[in-house]
């Protein structure tokens, strides 16, 4: 890895800081020393603009596949914990939220290297159908194992009574179906492939935000000229990542 670039935005890490799912992910691959960064429009908030896009959503950080498979055990051991929800069933990439829904979800994109080039799956979001509806099985299925069902349904005896016959189901049970539910949406969703120069990843860099040090591709700008055009300083808010990626392989 680089030195590191003193990165002086408007706002410090504003955001990464105190976002309590960051920090659980920042210390487990730091204590476990596998490479990952900053990706999508995360990377360009804390680059642009000091912090996290008042758009954004979600936290967006890559890694390697063949770092994540390796390491996998290890990795969910340390990323699960009471009240957080792992969504180890995705094959393209792994996130991790909330499920009190206080703070975005974080979803590390697992790229691979393919003559010269890091390559990552990425589906398109889903409106309805077959895929939607697992989608929210899904949710169902992790909040009745974690026990937080009922503050997810709406207010009234109904609530209660589904929650308390969910607490008589196993909690492994659960988590069956949570896993079953999550893959088999992907038979029903496409998908789309991005592709950028591995060099980006394989000789990352550092950036200091705030008093956070963040790991980011090599030649940030460089990488965000890439993916978001020449522009990629002025903001956009008709910007989508299926349509506009310019690392979208055609």
């Amino acid at each position: 890895m680089k030195g590191t670039q003193n990165f002086k935005g408007p706002g410090g890490a504003t955001g990464l800081a105190e976002h309590e799912l960051f920090r659980a992910v920042k210390a487990t691959f730091e204590d476990l020393q596998i490479p990952y960064w900053l990706d999508q429009g995360t990377l360009l908030g804390v680059i642009r603009e000091g912090g996290l896009l008042q758009s954004d959503h979600d936290l967006d950080l890559g890694m390697w596949e063949a770092d994540y498979r390796k390491r996998r055990p290890e990795i969910l051991k340390r990323l699960r914990h009471k009240g957080r929800f792992v969504e180890a069933y995705k094959p393209h990439q792994l996130s991790v939220s909330d499920l009190h829904g206080n703070v975005n979800m974080i979803n590390i994109a697992f790229y691979r290297r393919e003559g010269g080039r890091a390559v990552k799956r990425v589906y398109y979001p889903v409106f309805g159908g077959a895929a939607g509806g697992l989608i929210k099985a899904v949710l169902f299925f992790a909040h009745a194992g974690a026990g937080t069902l009922e503050e997810k349904l709406s207010p009234g005896m109904a609530a209660k009574a589904v929650a308390a016959a969910a607490k008589i189901i196993p909690v492994p049970l659960w988590n069956f179906l949570c896993y079953s539910a999550g893959r088999s949406q992907y038979l029903f969703r496409s998908f789309f492939r991005m592709a950028v120069d591995e060099e980006f990843f394989l000789r990352l860099e550092t950036v200091q935000a705030g008093t956070m040090n963040l790991p980011v591709p090599g030649n940030p700008e460089a990488y965000l000229v890439c993916k978001y055009g020449p522009d990629w300083r002025t903001p956009r808010e008709d910007w989508l990542y299926y349509r506009d990626d310019g690392a979208i392989i055609p």
